[in-house]
C-alpha cells in the first residue's frame, strides 16, 4: 500500500514487482489458489498440474494478481498502469487454460 500524506509519490511499478515477488508468500501456491478461483471449470487441472512451465505461470500469475490489488488501493489511481496489469492477469488464465488443454506455446515450453 502507498503512503496517502500529499506530495508523496506512488512506488515505480519495478519496485512494486520486487516486493511481490520477495514477499515471503509461496507465490505458486497462491498463484494455483487464485487460479483455481477464476478458472472453475479447470479446477482439478490445476490442482494437479505440477509442471514447471505451470508453476512458473502460477507464480507469474501472483505477482500480476497482487499488483492490480495495490493499483486498485492508490490515490490517484494510475489507471493505464492498472488496465495494463488487468490485462496482464487476464492473459495469464487465457495461457494456463490452453496450457491445461494441452496446447503448447513458445512463451511457455
Amino acid at each position: 500500500m502507498i503512503d496517502e500524506e500529499a506530495g508523496s509519490e506512488p512506488p515505480e511499478e519495478s519496485e512494486m514487482l520486487h516486493a511481490k515477488s520477495n514477499s515471503g508468500i509461496e507465490m505458486v501456491r497462491a498463484g494455483r489458489a487464485r487460479l483455481r478461483l477464476v478458472l472453475p471449470h479447470h479446477r482439478e487441472l490445476v490442482v494437479s498440474n505440477h509442471s514447471l512451465a505451470f508453476g512458473s505461470l502460477c507464480r507469474a500469475y501472483e505477482v500480476a494478481a497482487l499488483t492490480v490489488e495495490d493499483l486498485r488501493k492508490e490515490i490517484p489511481c494510475r489507471e493505464e498502469l492498472l488496465a495494463e496489469y488487468e490485462k496482464l492477469c487476464r492473459d495469464i488464465e487465457a495461457d494456463a487454460v490452453a496450457m491445461l488443454e494441452g496446447e503448447t506455446s513458445n512463451r511457455w515450453r
